[in-house]
């Protein structure tokens, strides 16, 4: 199993769209693995999850081939996760090569942003179908078992944030939401097998939150509750994503001290297979 970081910053990205303070102008001047786009992340070359305004530039500078993905799952319509106008493009004239419909999993925010962007849902030209998912609910797609699970994000919205297996291996992508809940933590008690991969927002960074997002001392925390329920183990690979440039971290400082934790921070681009 394999999971590429190709957007890893909040929703202004960073350096913020338009922001020029400190911060920002440190990581346009430094570069590299400063330069973050907003929040998207592929499994293996097939499970997308969130399509935010940045996909497209995605696939010309980082290689995401687009054409792959059969599955697409959003945690939420917030503009930095679902840019539902590109959705259209699947179609003729737009792509004459994709196959197949795309099979399209999130909320009924994201149902409707989608449906406003193609003037309906479910047409054979539009290329896809759209799968309303509930909270705690289980599906089969394309070879992976999905379980979606409720964030603790947006309140005027049904949040969700994803577990994701395949065999015997199995990712927890943790994005935009706070703690987990005792809701969260029973449903993932009933799934199958330890966690092989945990993605933690760290929006925060420095700061906690819990409520909204996460800090880094937040994903730490969660980190040791996952441990103790035994839904983890002393051989699953811990990652923090989802940055903004309100947290005060340029990357070779979130580097630092989650490699002191035992994790790893994420920077666009960055693939790892397990």
């Amino acid at each position: 199993m394999k999971i590429t970081y190709y957007g890893t910053a909040a929703g202004e990205g960073w350096p913020g769209i338009f922001c020029n303070c400190e911060i920002c102008q440190e990581a346009r001047r430094l570069g590299g693995k400063n330069i973050r786009t907003r929040s998207q992340a592929l499994i293996n070359d097939d499970l997308l999850l969130d399509f935010p305004p940045d996909s497209y530039l995605h696939s010309l500078y980082y290689g995401l081939d687009l054409g792959k993905v059969r599955t697409l799952l959003f945690t939420h319509s917030h503009s930095d996760h679902c840019h539902a106008l590109d959705i259209e493009l699947l179609r003729e004239p737009y792509s004459h090569t994709y196959t197949g419909q795309m099979q399209i999993y999130g909320n009924d925010a994201v149902q409707k942003a989608i449906s406003d962007a193609c003037n309906g849902l479910g047409s054979e030209e539009y290329r896809f179908q759209y799968h309303l998912l509930e909270c705690n609910q289980t599906i089969t797609t394309g070879g992976y078992t999905v379980t979606a699970l409720r964030a603790t994000h947006d309140p005027g919205e049904r949040c969700l944030f994803y577990r994701v297996a395949q065999g015997d291996k199995s990712v927890l992508y943790a994005h935009d939401t706070g703690l987990l809940t005792e809701e969260n933590l029973q449903c993932l008690s009933e799934q199958k097998g330890k966690l092989n991969l945990v993605s933690f927002d760290c929006t925060c960074q420095k700061d906690r939150d819990g409520k909204y997002h996460m800090g880094f001392a937040d994903a730490v925390e969660q980190k040791d509750v996952l441990l103790r329920r035994g839904l983890a183990d002393e051989n699953t690979i811990w990652v923090v994503n989802h940055f903004s440039h309100n947290g005060g971290w340029l990357h070779e400082e979130i580097s630092r001290r989650a490699k002191e934790q035992g994790m790893i921070a994420s920077y666009d681009g960055m693939a790892i297979e397990f």
